[in-house]
């Protein structure tokens, strides 16, 4: 990268006499072509992180072939800074859960809803940031009631799941891990133990998660 560096810079030195330029000019593009080569290689690499990056990449430098600005790059939080991000005195206390989170969640209308933050790894090696709260125990007849409900919520959707041990529904959200940012996950945080709570009064009558 040194190299490089040194490279840009005698090029960009208009000081300098045109040799020099001309020949750090070519030696650049030699670099960019002996790296591409070997990124294109490997554009069918079978483990998942390493294509993952291959792609973005590739895709990085034919933007910039086609003279489009890079994407400014993005902070990504931490699981603890998005939970901490969700913290509000008197509504939302967070705590360790897990490897993960727990947001405790105190509605207007005094009833609680806990709502859970934890990475997740895809099959394909993509990271997540899963977000969810329990609603209670599934019902057969609750099924297409959930699937219409579906469609009514911003943040998240209804699913079955088996964390617990115990098969329970369950209102979940994800986010890509690298882009996740703290408002965002907050407004998914307070969506989710709303209805999550309305869901649950609506399935049970009690106020459990």
């Amino acid at each position: 990268m040194e190299q490089l560096e040194s490279l840009v810079k005698q090029l960009e030195d208009s000081k300098s006499g045109w040799v020099l330029r001309r020949d750090a000019a070519e030696n650049l593009g030699k670099a960019a072509c002996f790296a591409l080569n070997a990124l294109r290689e490997h554009a069918d690499e079978m483990d998942v992180d390493v294509r993952r990056v291959v792609d973005e990449v590739l895709g990085e430098a034919s933007a910039a072939l086609a003279g489009i600005p890079p994407m400014p790059q993005v902070k990504q939080y931490t699981l603890e800074e998005l939970a901490k991000a969700c913290q509000k005195d008197g509504e939302r206390v967070v705590a360790p859960h897990g490897k993960g989170f727990v947001v405790q969640v105190t509605l207007k209308s005094g009833r609680k809803q806990a709502v859970y933050l934890n990475h997740h790894k895809r099959k394909d090696g993509v990271e997540l940031i899963r977000i969810f709260t329990e609603c209670g125990k599934p019902r057969e007849d609750a099924y297409i009631w959930a699937l219409r409900a579906n469609m009514k919520i911003s943040h998240g959707a209804l699913a079955l799941s088996k964390d617990s041990g115990e098969e329970r529904l369950v209102l979940t959200n994800c986010y890509l891990a690298h882009v996740a940012l703290p408002a965002e996950v907050k407004a998914s945080v307070k969506e989710l133990a709303h209805y999550g709570d309305w869901i649950e009064s609506k399935l049970t009558g009690l106020d459990d998660f």
